[in-house]
Protein backbone atom coordinates (compact mmCIF):
# COMPACT_ATOMS: atom_id res chain seq x y z
CA UNK A 1 0.00 0.00 0.00
CA UNK A 2 1.20 3.55 -0.09
CA UNK A 3 1.00 6.36 2.24
CA UNK A 4 2.22 9.62 1.42
CA UNK A 5 5.12 11.39 4.32
CA UNK A 6 4.47 15.05 5.08
CA UNK A 7 7.48 16.56 7.05
CA UNK A 8 9.44 19.81 7.80
CA UNK A 9 12.45 21.00 9.66
CA UNK A 10 14.99 18.40 10.70
CA UNK A 11 13.13 15.72 9.27
CA UNK A 12 12.42 17.23 5.75
CA UNK A 13 16.66 17.68 5.83
CA UNK A 14 17.12 13.93 6.55
CA UNK A 15 14.61 12.91 4.04
CA UNK A 16 15.72 15.97 1.66
CA UNK A 17 12.05 16.87 0.34
CA UNK A 18 9.04 17.75 2.09
CA UNK A 19 6.93 14.98 0.46
CA UNK A 20 7.06 11.53 -0.16
CA UNK A 21 5.26 8.28 -1.02
CA UNK A 22 6.40 5.25 0.54
CA UNK A 23 5.22 2.18 -0.43
CA UNK A 24 4.58 -0.42 2.62
CA UNK A 25 3.16 -4.03 3.16
CA UNK A 26 -1.15 -3.96 3.65
CA UNK A 27 -1.80 -3.75 7.51
CA UNK A 28 1.41 -1.80 8.02
CA UNK A 29 1.57 0.58 11.66
CA UNK A 30 2.96 3.83 11.96
CA UNK A 31 5.89 1.43 14.13
CA UNK A 32 6.00 -0.09 10.14
CA UNK A 33 6.73 3.38 8.78
CA UNK A 34 9.43 4.50 11.17
CA UNK A 35 11.26 1.25 10.92
CA UNK A 36 11.00 1.46 6.95
CA UNK A 37 12.54 5.54 7.35
CA UNK A 38 15.38 4.13 9.90
CA UNK A 39 16.30 1.69 7.31
CA UNK A 40 16.19 3.82 4.55
CA UNK A 41 18.07 7.19 6.16
CA UNK A 42 20.03 5.62 9.14
CA UNK A 43 21.53 7.64 12.04
CA UNK A 44 20.46 10.77 10.82
CA UNK A 45 16.45 10.26 11.05
CA UNK A 46 17.31 7.94 14.06
CA UNK A 47 19.02 10.88 16.08
CA UNK A 48 15.80 13.71 14.84
CA UNK A 49 12.96 10.79 16.78
CA UNK A 50 14.88 8.75 19.39
CA UNK A 51 16.31 10.20 22.82
CA UNK A 52 20.03 8.80 22.40
CA UNK A 53 20.39 7.93 25.96
CA UNK A 54 17.26 5.37 25.82
CA UNK A 55 16.86 4.45 22.87
CA UNK A 56 13.33 5.36 23.08
CA UNK A 57 11.17 8.13 20.41
CA UNK A 58 11.68 11.11 21.89
CA UNK A 59 7.51 12.60 22.21
CA UNK A 60 6.75 14.36 19.34
CA UNK A 61 2.73 14.01 17.14
CA UNK A 62 2.20 12.82 14.25
CA UNK A 63 -1.04 13.32 11.77
CA UNK A 64 -2.56 11.01 9.85
CA UNK A 65 -5.05 12.62 7.60
CA UNK A 66 -5.10 15.65 9.84
CA UNK A 67 -5.80 13.88 13.02
CA UNK A 68 -3.68 14.08 16.16
CA UNK A 69 -1.43 10.59 17.60
CA UNK A 70 1.26 10.97 19.45
CA UNK A 71 4.50 8.89 19.00
CA UNK A 72 4.58 7.58 22.72
CA UNK A 73 1.96 6.08 22.78
CA UNK A 74 0.14 5.71 19.01
CA UNK A 75 2.96 3.85 17.52
CA UNK A 76 0.65 0.89 16.63
CA UNK A 77 -1.72 2.68 14.89
CA UNK A 78 -2.81 0.82 11.62
CA UNK A 79 -1.91 2.51 8.18
CA UNK A 80 -4.34 2.63 5.05
CA UNK A 81 -3.85 2.67 1.91
CA UNK A 82 -3.84 6.38 0.52
CA UNK A 83 -2.98 7.95 4.15
CA UNK A 84 -0.94 11.03 4.29
CA UNK A 85 1.04 10.52 7.31
CA UNK A 86 2.78 13.93 9.03
CA UNK A 87 5.57 13.74 11.37
CA UNK A 88 5.37 17.17 13.58
CA UNK A 89 8.75 17.26 15.22
CA UNK A 90 9.44 19.96 17.50
CA UNK A 91 11.44 23.09 15.95
CA UNK A 92 14.86 24.03 18.10
CA UNK A 93 15.85 27.71 18.84
CA UNK A 94 14.14 30.91 18.11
Amino acid sequence: MQVTLKSFANIKDVIGQSTKCIELAPGAKLSDLFTYLNREYGEKFNRQVTDQISGKLVPFLILINEKTFRSTTDMETLLNEGDTVTIMIPFDGG
